[in-house]
């Protein structure tokens, strides 16, 4: 599940690159500001959206305690934000406008960032994870879909974050995850035999990926890429393979990142829980695509 998990995280941060001009922080934070404002699920607290419905801003203090980045850089990014018409700040704080989920390359990354969630859950499924029972009584809103998308962004930049130079570093690590997991990711059978934390699957069942390729998926230049991988494998977090870099196994049997996993592996299924609360299909999630199930990400 938490190689799944890192899956959607690197689609999500990877679309928000895209629609937010190539700035990592900038897209983190926009959709963070919109979980928080017009997008709300009713089967979480603060729900703000919906037909009469005022949306409910988020103040740049708790913005910046629950990103945990000082708020001098959150008030610089939520300035740049204000003035891409992305965001808008008033005496309660930073709201996303109802007219931005309109913007062309917002509706793509909203609606992205949904099917990547159904995606995800397709596969806890095809893998026989335990999910939620649906509810069928209960009409299907995507936005509850796309709430729950972003919330397990945030759960994983909550509980991970901290361990990282930067949200680059921790976006890199990520989509490292991802491509050293893809021979796990596509054989079920593989992927449960070698599902418990600290016990790293063999080599020969991690899949090395570039640094350039890691870079191309990401959306960030490549020296960038190059220059933060080089700081990790320094600092023990990735190492060097023949065909390109890995996840440590230090990173990975760590036991206090492991506790972290299992923590934010409970918020997730809290997560999963309010989304069936909110009429999403679990016993069909393929039926909950707005346009179909995404590609995988390409690291060749």
């Amino acid at each position: 599940m938490a190689r799944l998990i890192a899956d959607l995280e690197t689609t999500m941060i990877a679309s928000g690159i895209r629609a937010l001009d190539g700035d990592l922080d900038r897209a983190i934070i926009f959709m963070v500001v919109a979980r928080a404002s017009e997008m709300l699920s009713p089967h979480g607290a603060g729900h703000a959206g919906g037909e009469g419905r005022a949306a409910k801003a988020i103040s740049i203090n708790a913005l910046a305690a629950s990103l945990g980045r000082p708020f001098e850089t959150m008030r610089r990014h939520i300035h740049a934000l204000c003035a891409m018409g992305l965001c808008e700040r008033g005496p309660a704080g930073v709201t996303v406008p109802e007219a931005v989920h309109c913007r062309p390359e917002i509706a793509t990354l909203f609606r992205t960032n949904h099917d990547a969630l159904v995606r995800m859950v397709e596969d806890f499924r095809s893998f026989g994870a335990t999910l939620p029972e649906s509810r069928p009584h209960l009409p299907y809103d995507w936005y509850t879909g796309l709430a729950a998308a972003h919330d397990v962004l945030l759960t994983g930049i909550e509980f991970h974050a901290h361990r990282f130079h930067s949200w680059t570093d921790m976006a890199l690590a990520n989509a490292i995850l991802s491509a050293n997991a893809r021979p796990l990711a596509d054989n079920p059978g593989l992927a449960l035999a070698h599902a418990e934390y600290g016990a790293p699957p063999p080599d020969t069942l991690c899949q090395p990926v570039s640094t350039g390729a890691v870079a191309r998926v990401l959306g960030i230049p490549a020296s960038t890429a190059h220059r933060r991988v080089a700081a990790m494998t320094e600092a023990g977090i990735i190492a060097r393979r023949s065909r390109g870099v890995v996840l440590s196994e230090a990173m990975l049997s760590d036991p206090a990142r492991i506790e972290e996993s299992r923590t934010s592996m409970l918020h997730v299924r809290q997560i999963l829980a309010r989304l069936a609360a909110g009429g999403f299909c679990f016993n069909d999630p393929a039926a909950n695509y707005l346009d179909g199930r995404p590609a995988p990400l390409q690291f060749a």
